[in-house]
């Protein structure tokens, strides 16, 4: 396996997209396609998927800005979002780069002075 196969192959274990992978390595979708039909590489993507499994956050952010937008590729093709869906992804965004600020104590102990109550009729 030469260098370009390589990279292609650490390129899909990390975008988890071969359109992608393919792009970045400088292959085309047909080659691609063979490539992926190669014993050798898709043992060597078994291989580094085993070994790296565990999501950097960086991945994690643009996987959930993808979702917010509405933009999930699955296998190629895309995948319909709910906006539940899009909505959590929101939210769980917004939580990571602290958008929502910390939450106000509103609770206050001082009396309340009502001015002109002798208007008010019972």
């Amino acid at each position: 396996m030469n260098k370009k196969q390589k990279f292609f192959c650490e390129e899909y274990v990390r975008t988890n997209d071969f359109k992608k992978a393919s792009e970045n390595a400088g292959y085309s979708l047909k080659t691609t396609n063979k490539l992926l039909k190669d014993e050798k590489i898709s043992s060597y993507i078994k291989e580094l998927k085993s070994k790296n499994n565990m999501a950097k956050s960086q991945e994690v952010i643009d996987c959930l800005t993808e979702i917010m937008r509405g933009k999930v590729l699955e296998e190629g093709k895309s995948k319909a979002i709910t906006i539940k869906e899009r909505l959590k992804a929101a939210e769980l965004l917004g939580k990571v780069y602290a958008i929502f600020g910390q939450k106000q104590d509103i609770s206050n102990d001082e009396p309340v002075f009502i001015v002109g109550s002798e208007e008010i009729k019972d």
